[in-house]
């Protein structure tokens, strides 16, 4: 980028400012482009085009508070503007604050397909995903186009048990994703359409998060059924990759990016999450629920148990992320470690055992008496905490990767969800056909965990038998 000169930023007319400004953010100096686009602003205040814009650099750099003041000088400048409205809206989604975003939405001078799109993504968190299904559709017929609408709604459709077309239109992430559209030329081979794969072999590459993966690998077993001989290549996120091969799939090689041995030839190509849809998945037939992980036999490492108690592990925070677009659905999903300390304080014939890793794993060095508890030392890989996770008598985890980890290994695992759950969990319902060992623990009003982990308590005190709904 050229950068202009103070003398130049005094003279300059709102066009170049706006040039400058828009040469910066392709780089994503926010900084610089947030200042040139304030000194156009200053120039033409009521340039509803200009506060738009001012608004989303805002938001990119992580101001969204700041962002929402330029959205609504926006709409001052120009009321009833859709465009102004939508980025708005999409600003309180940000934020959780879906009802003031539909409430906004309704405001709009005309329907443009970003409005309905925002509508979807409210009316889904706030749990009613017919009408996000409905508002997705809208979206979509005035822009057949829209990614982001077909991605949601293949989510709402596979969460409602529609998957002969939520599956194929799940493919939609790929163009939603820059991580994965930008990925899929780097392969060199076409991706694998269903073709026969008598002779052939396939590269699966794993894709978005921990848990993802190990949820969705249960599919190469399914894959090996239909075809014996073919050779199978898996490339997935390192910490997985021990975890991976451990499994008794034959002629499997499991590696990280391009870490074979040799570099291996395959004939196609194919993101991991893509297999359901490539193989004619169905709701009511999910593979290998109960369990597709093997136990460690002799795990390195080995819990002091108390014999004459429940073994239970917890984990109170999901994964952190620097993308901001999930940072509020990761909070959502967290819970206070203070009900965990509270639950062990009134559950005597329970020794718990804290999972949690990362910078939250710290709290408990408030709490000394916890300190025997915590294992987040002694886990530096995946198969650390299976070998862990296959000594206890059950885990109480947020919807994280340990969730499905548990679940891969047919360990107890309670999961606690919160009032607007990922579409994999659906909308209703304790049990999930994902996992035979796993029990959802829902959230009744956004929020709400006490009411939770009371009914937490009242089920390791009443009935231990619930560890095994099966």
């Amino acid at each position: 980028m050229i950068e202009p000169a103070l003398g130049d930023l005094e003279t300059a007319s709102v066009t170049q400012l706006q040039q400058w400004a828009e040469q910066a953010a392709s780089q994503q100096d926010w900084p610089t482009a947030l200042q040139l686009i304030e000194l156009a602003a200053w120039q033409e205040p009521e340039n509803s085009a200009i506060l738009r814009r001012w608004g989303d650099w805002l938001a990119s750099a992580g101001q969204v508070e700041e962002a929402i003041v330029a959205y609504q000088a926006a709409l001052e400048s120009q009321p009833g503007c859709p465009q102004a409205i939508a980025a708005w809206a999409a600003a309180l989604n940000e934020q959780g604050r879906y009802a003031e975003a539909i409430a906004l939405l309704d405001q709009a001078s005309e329907q443009i397909a970003d409005l309905w799109h925002h509508r979807a993504v409210a009316l889904q968190s706030l749990g009613d995903w017919p009408k996000a299904l409905t508002s997705c559709d809208r979206a979509l017929q005035l822009d057949p186009t829209m990614a982001e609408a077909q991605f949601l709604r293949s989510k709402l459709r596979l969460g409602l048990g529609d998957w002969s077309q939520g599956w194929p239109e799940y493919e939609s992430r790929l163009l939603v994703f820059p991580e994965l559209r930008d990925r899929l030329p780097s392969f060199g081979r076409p991706l694998w359409q269903g073709e026969d794969l008598t002779d052939k072999t396939l590269l699966i590459w794993g894709e978005q998060g921990y848990g993802d993966q190990i949820q969705f690998v249960r599919y190469l077993y399914v894959l090996r059924d239909r075809w014996a001989e073919t050779p199978l290549l898996l490339l997935v996120s390192e910490p997985l990759a021990a975890l991976f091969q451990q499994f008794a799939i034959a002629d499997l090689q499991v590696a990280t990016q391009f870490t074979f041995e040799v570099e291996p030839a395959y004939d196609f190509h194919l993101p991991l999450l893509s297999l359901p849809e490539r193989l004619g998945a169905i709701a009511e037939t999910i593979p290998l629920a109960q369990g597709y992980l093997p136990r460690s036999l002799q795990p390195e490492i080995r819990l002091g148990k108390n014999p004459h108690q429940l073994q239970v592990g917890f984990v109170w925070q999901a994964g952190e992320t620097s993308d901001r677009r999930y940072q509020w659905r990761q909070a959502d999903k967290s819970v206070s470690l203070e009900y965990f300390l509270q639950l062990r304080l009134k559950l005597e014939d329970c020794q718990f055992w804290s999972l949690q890793l990362g910078s939250a794993s710290q709290a408990l060095q408030q709490h000394p008496d916890w300190e025997d508890c915590d294992l987040s030392d002694q886990i530096h890989s995946f198969v650390d905490t299976a070998a862990l996770l296959s000594q206890l008598d059950l885990l109480i985890t947020v919807d994280t990767a340990i969730a499905h980890l548990a679940g891969a290994l047919g360990v107890p695992v309670w999961v606690l969800l919160p009032k607007a759950a990922d579409w994999r969990w659906g909308q209703v319902g304790t049990m999930t056909p994902w996992y035979g060992s796993m029990r959802l623990y829902r959230q009744a009003i956004a929020g709400d965990w006490r009411s939770v982990f009371e009914q937490l308590q009242r089920d390791l005190d009443s009935d231990p038998t619930r560890l095994h709904p099966y």
